[in-house]
């Protein structure tokens, strides 16, 4: 047996524990299921496999041809399930990772599943940290599955070749395991009380928001991560807590009292609306209630002003001059370096408006200019040859009583401009196929990182649909002018805290004056994604929640006059700190590849930078 004496100090435990057991380094005496025992092992975990095949599937097909394997395993460390890819399931089966099998510690020694089983965590194992000489071949990643009640139902394992470890990959197993919990809560109050909480595909949209429990008496029952991390405590400090901690009493009173099916409450703290939906029983007497919080479908929480702090006091005015344009339905243009948290101001202005409909954003850039009127304006059944048979509304349809939010409205063609400045006339649209307009009650909020004058100017984009957008303005201040850098690292580092429950990660004094001294040329957007991807470092291949100055991987080289200067040195300064790589370069700005390489072909200087890259020069 190989020495450990450069393991974490987790690992070396999980090896004294494997001695204790007796498990021989060298030989592994398998624990193997007859194929009635793994049937009846199965079958106690069907509730389960009901709730989460959704995600199971989707985290397969995230997965496949890339020599991995998907496994569930029970409480007592048995594979009841397995599915990957055929060359690396013959490898996993010579060494018995199959269905049927004992993976506890007490099996086969320090391995993820019976490691995460003891240890009650998310646990990865990798090569030669394996206790038996016979798995170090292996790289493993678990995570328990938990009931609402909190009870261990089993292990989420993903398992591949070694030489394929990547942290990301544990992120992913990590998510799917909490997906599944948002499950099977949905899917155990429907056993329990024998209602429908809603239709079925009422309840897949909100599978992605932050859900509540309550009983009759405001007692929280069961909720979800997202939940979690708004009410800021871990899951097992708000279950059997009164709703009151958190909610404000006169819309709880108002809630039991009525007992309307459906109805709202609202937030102490940051004054949000929640939705509520009431389960009753056959005598109409109030068992449960739902509380769900509506948000955009692309991580929900993460940038809510509402969740987060902004205590800049020119992100503050502007943040409030915002709320109070919310009660008016005139045309706003929101401006704002890329990944100032422009589409997060259009959402908090929708939400904290008295609009009835949906909030409905469109990409302008990321639309083909052939097909951007029918995405917006709809067709009729029948108008393109193998489209929808049945139509489409379009998203300005979509948006009626509503808010449309037309983000990077300067990339719209010079076409569709003349349309959408007809709809602001006239409030009326005509889809594609249709002789005959359609009233639309719609506000319309418009969002650009450029100096649209500029682009009149340069006849790319229409004067009076200029004025008609800004009828009021915004303008967002980048994140190099804003005073409360640190207070927002700490905000995004606690909720990622949150989301892999674990305590507070934490930066030192040198990563502290590196985050401030950095000029973020892509703001918000880059500084979460920067910190997102340092949290990762440091768990996943430490397991510390230490945030050092190298994790942040930031480029110490990146001027001032970079990160203050036009679109062009923007790019330029991000395309640099990404040494070139362009897919990179393009999530930070929070545009589509397609749209930078638009930007690089207008600028030569970007071009040239780019080839000196690409041939090693710079």
């Amino acid at each position: 047996m190989g020495s450990i004496y450069d393991k974490d100090r987790q690992l070396e435990i999980s090896w004294e524990r494997s001695q204790s057991y007796g498990v021989d380094p060298s030989y592994v005496d398998n624990d193997l299921l007859t194929g009635g025992e793994l049937k009846d092992r199965k079958e106690r975990l069907q509730e389960l496999f009901q709730a989460c095949s959704p995600i199971l599937e989707q985290l397969y097909s995230q997965l496949k041809h890339s020599l991995f394997t998907i496994i569930v395993a029970d409480p007592d460390g048995y594979i009841v399930f397995n599915r990957g890819d055929s060359p690396f399931l013959q490898r996993a089966k010579k060494v018995w990772l199959d269905a049927g099998a004992n993976w506890s510690e007490n099996v086969k020694g320090t391995n993820a599943i019976g490691t995460a089983i003891y240890e009650n965590r998310s646990v990865s194992v990798v090569g030669m940290q394996h206790f038996t000489q016979e798995n170090h071949f292996l790289t493993c990643y678990s995570s328990p599955l938990y009931s609402p009640a909190g009870e261990l139902l089993g292990i989420l394992d993903v398992s591949g070749d070694a030489r394929r470890h990547h942290p990301h990959t544990f992120g992913m197993v990590v998510a799917a395991a909490q997906a599944c919990q948002s499950q099977l809560l949905f899917h155990g109050a429907k056993k329990e009380l024998t209602l429908a909480i809603q239709e079925t595909e009422t309840v897949s949209q909100k599978l992605n928001q932050p859900l509540i429990s309550i009983d009759q008496n405001a007692i929280i029952q069961q909720l979800n991560q997202k939940a979690a991390q708004i009410l800021k405590q871990p899951i097992n400090e708000c279950i059997g807590k009164s709703l009151s901690h958190w909610f404000d009493h006169h819309s709880i009173d108002h809630l039991l009292t009525t007992q309307d099916s459906k109805s709202n409450i609202r937030m102490k703290a940051n004054s949000n609306i929640w939705m509520t939906e009431a389960i009753k029983d056959d005598r109409q007497k109030l068992f449960r209630s739902i509380l769900s919080l509506p948000t955009k479908s692309h991580n929900p929480t993460e940038n809510d002003p509402a969740q987060t702090t902004w205590e800049c006091d020119k992100a503050q005015r502007v943040l409030q001059f915002a709320r109070h344009t919310s009660k008016t339905d005139t045309t706003m243009l929101i401006q704002g370096e890329t990944g100032t948290g422009k589409d997060v101001i259009a959402q908090d202005i929708h939400h904290t408006s008295e609009r009835e409909g949906d909030f409905i954003p469109v990409n302008c850039a990321a639309i083909p200019e052939s097909l951007i009127e029918s995405e917006l304006f709809g067709f009729q059944k029948g108008t393109f040859t193998g489209a929808n048979q049945k139509g489409n509304i379009g998203k300005i349809k979509a948006a009626h009583k509503g808010t449309l939010f037309l983000d990077e409205i300067g990339e719209m063609p010079l076409s569709m401009q003349t349309v959408l400045l007809r709809l602001l006339d006239n409030k009326h649209i005509t889809p594609l196929g249709s002789h005959h307009p359609e009233p639309v009650d719609v506000r319309i909020l418009a969002a650009t990182n450029r100096d649209l004058t500029n682009d009149i100017n340069e006849n790319r984009f229409r004067k009076d649909l200029y004025y008609r957008l800004s009828a009021l303005t915004i303008k967002l201040p980048p994140l190099r002018n804003r005073t409360d850098v640190l207070t927002l690292a700490n905000h995004f580092l606690e909720k990622m805290s949150l989301e892999l429950n674990v305590k507070q990660f934490y930066v030192d004094d040198p990563t502290r004056k590196q985050i401030m001294d950095h000029q973020w040329p892509g703001n918000i957007r880059e500084l979460q994604h920067t910190l997102r991807q340092a949290v990762y470092q440091a768990y996943f291949m430490r397991e510390s929640t230490h945030i050092k100055k190298e994790d942040l991987q930031l480029n110490e080289q990146q001027s001032q006059d970079d990160a203050n200067g036009t679109e062009h040195e923007r790019i330029a300064a991000v395309i640099n700190e990404t040494n070139g790589n362009l897919s990179r370069a393009a999530k930070l700005l929070g545009i589509g590849r397609t749209t930078l390489y638009r930007k690089i072909s207008l600028y030569p200087q970007l071009h040239q930078r780019i080839s000196q890259m690409r041939r090693g020069s710079l």
